[in-house]
């Protein structure tokens, strides 16, 4: 494979002073020998409520980290696009043998069981009790709410000895849980694979209008409304097939290749390949071949991560996935929850096996203000690393729009007793999206003929306009269906990349989301099979069924962008780490489509509910509409970066 080696690093060296493993890369000390591990302290920054003591013997993950050795190399390395070999990695950047083993050898004797350990990112997973994180680090371990979620956090900067040099101490909060970014369509779900009868010979209206008001198989299959609000305008679709997917982004003469897939999520579908396979030879698309799944055993925190609603993105990343490219195995990696203690340990296991050319986590939280540096750097650690070893790394940038109101902002201040919390009404952008190690993607709203041919594209922020008479070119605007919209924003913790400076126009010092965009418009979606748990108010399983459902969210789009990435590397026989530096290059050239279709694309839903336009008319949705701050541009913009890939001429020219 062509690769950027060790010859781009040495290069480096000659700038960059290199610190050697054996150093000792202690944090100042004190004249007690203590070190006070300020990058590890929680505060309230981040909407955090303390309560009373945890119980003595609840157990909390955490993370010990050393300091990586030469940061300002792997920073040069990251903008050069470098690639190096896992054993060039750690004898760059990894701290010593002796320094891991001495941390280890501590964790031990403070009675905390050792349970991950990454020499190449600095980190040592340990598990105890609160009793014994209390003692071991002068900490008082609470009971906390924010987010929307419960779980611990500690009060008190933790202290540990001088001699262990440790850099920081990740886990102390596990109130922070991720959220999976998809987008349901209602009414979507069926039992069977049968698409709507076309229109056939039904002589249409000027604005290509047959009368009908179910949906549509395809872009423009029916129109119900003779007058239309949008230039571009169909019934919205039921749900694109894997085929389509194909087709929509020009793929096909790539799909001879097999690169390996990753993706990263919690809990798991014991039943994933087959009925992922049930629904392939349903379609007449290609089965998959090569699943495994690699599941942490759940932790306590599981039961608050919706375990049981979780399989669907389950379902919609891995067969988004092979719909892309159908002869990739597809390597899912299951955390014990949707904490960041679990989900990051899974990712580091992802990134050290080193078994994938790309990763998609399709989840991510309402904001990332408040994360500990520690906590951060269990993220970016990881993340640094499947960057520089040739692993490319995709978050979902969110479904709420810019997360003013989105569900787990609660920002705006808590009642007395600090059970009910509000959104603050400000922009904001979730971790692991915002991190300047991953390439961010937002979301789209494409329109695709029966043909194979777009024929209407936008992003995704959605308005909704009742339209109750359909021949009358008369709306009002509709706001009981909240803020559903790709995410976009600044980050409130991550300075801008290099590849950033100069083309995003929301900020010049700190990292801008997304990078790129592929399709999530629950109105446009893609259709998936899954297993449909139904959950009582106490969360506990009532039943279970296998069945259709169509699906967005930009937890759709980063499956998609990260399967064209790995398609683009083994067709080019390149290794890439991360991908954005890459995609900026290529903007404005025939790689990227600009997505520039504010304000000229809709769909439209027939309702019988008056409040919804009924009993013959419905709602009009603009897909593009600025219901926030987030619009498309020309160039880069705020809800789909510099645009989507191009076909074969992205899959050509990323190398």
């Amino acid at each position: 494979m062509k690769r950027r080696t060790l010859a781009a690093a040495t290069a480096a060296l000659t700038t960059v002073a290199v610190v050697p493993a054996a150093a000792a890369l202690a944090s100042p000390s004190s004249a007690s020998g203590k070190t006070a591990l300020t990058s590890s302290a929680v505060t309230s920054a981040g909407g955090l409520n303390f309560g009373a003591s945890a119980p003595a013997s609840t157990s909390m993950t955490l993370g010990l980290q050393l300091p990586l050795r030469n940061q300002a190399l792997a920073d040069r390395l990251l903008a050069k696009g470098t690639v190096l070999t896992p054993a060039q990695y750690a004898a760059f950047f990894a701290p010593s043998k002796a320094q891991v083993s001495r941390v280890k050898a501590w964790a031990a004797s403070q009675g905390m069981k050792v349970t991950q350990v990454s020499t190449s990112s600095g980190q040592i997973r340990v598990s105890a009790p609160v009793s014994r994180i209390n003692r071991a680090l002068g900490v008082s371990v609470r009971s906390a709410t924010a987010n929307g979620s419960r779980g611990l956090a500690a009060v008190g900067t933790p202290v540990v000895p001088s001699n262990l040099g440790l850099s920081g101490i990740s886990g102390l909060n596990t109130v922070r849980k991720a959220r999976v970014d998809n987008a349901k369509q209602a009414g979507s779900t069926r039992s069977t694979l049968k698409r709507s009868a076309p229109a056939g010979n039904v002589k249409r209206a000027a604005n290509g209008s047959d009368g009908n008001k179910e949906c549509a198989n395809y872009w423009g299959d029916h129109l119900y409304p003779t007058v239309s609000r949008y230039g571009k305008e169909s019934n919205y679709i039921c749900g694109y097939f894997p085929q389509d997917l194909t087709q929509m982004y020009g793929v096909k003469a790539a799909q001879t290749k097999a690169p390996t897939i990753g993706v990263l999520l919690w809990g798991n579908d014991p039943n994933m390949l087959k009925i992922t396979n049930e629904y392939m030879t349903a379609a007449g698309y290609p089965t998959l071949k090569d699943y495994t799944a690699t599941v942490a055993a759940p932790d306590k925190d599981l039961p608050a991560c919706d375990p049981y609603g979780v399989v669907s993105e389950q379902s919609i990343d891995v067969q988004s996935s092979h719909s892309i490219s159908p002869n990739s195995p597809i390597r899912y990696y299951g955390a014990a929850s949707c904490t960041d203690a679990a989900l990051t340990s899974q990712l580091q296991l992802m990134v050290d096996q080193h078994k994938v050319s790309t990763i998609s986590m399709s989840f991510g939280e309402a904001y990332d203000k408040g994360m500990s540096k520690a906590d951060q750097a269990a993220w970016d650690r990881p993340l640094q690393q499947a960057a520089l070893t040739g692993i490319s790394t995709f978050g979902s940038s969110g479904d709420s729009g810019n997360n003013a109101y989105a569900a787990g902002n609660d920002l705006g201040g808590c009642n007395a007793d600090k059970t009910v919390c509000k959104p603050d009404g400000k922009p904001h952008i979730g971790y692991p999206a915002s991190s300047a190690y991953i390439t961010a993607v937002g979301g789209t709203s494409i329109g695709l003929t029966k043909t194979g041919s777009v024929v209407a594209a936008a992003g995704w922020e959605n308005l909704y306009f009742v339209q109750k008479d359909p021949a009358k070119a008369q709306y009002s605007l509709y706001t009981g269906f909240g803020t559903d919209g790709a995410g976009g924003g600044v980050s409130e913790v991550s300075k801008i990349p290099t590849w950033q400076k100069g083309v995003v126009t929301t900020s010049s010092t700190m990292r801008a989301v997304p990078d790129v965009a592929g399709l999530a418009n629950p109105y446009t979606p893609f259709l998936i099979r899954q297993t449909d748990n139904t959950v009582d108010k106490n969360g506990k399983l009532v039943s279970t069924q296998v069945d259709y459902a169509a699906y967005g969210g930009t937890s759709l789009a980063s499956p998609i962008v990260a399967a064209i990435v790995a398609l683009a590397k083994a067709y080019n026989n390149v290794q890439v780490g991360n991908a954005a530096p890459k995609l900026y290059a290529l903007r404005n050239s025939s790689a990227i489509t600009d997505i520039n279709g504010a304000g000229t694309m809709g769909v439209f839903a027939a309702s019988s509910k008056p409040q919804y336009g009924g009993p013959n008319g419905g709602i009009v949705i603009g897909v593009d509409s600025k219901p926030q701050n987030l619009v498309t541009t020309k160039g880069w913009d705020n809800v789909t970066g510099v645009g989507e890939p191009n076909g074969m001429n992205f899959i050509k020219a990323f190398k």
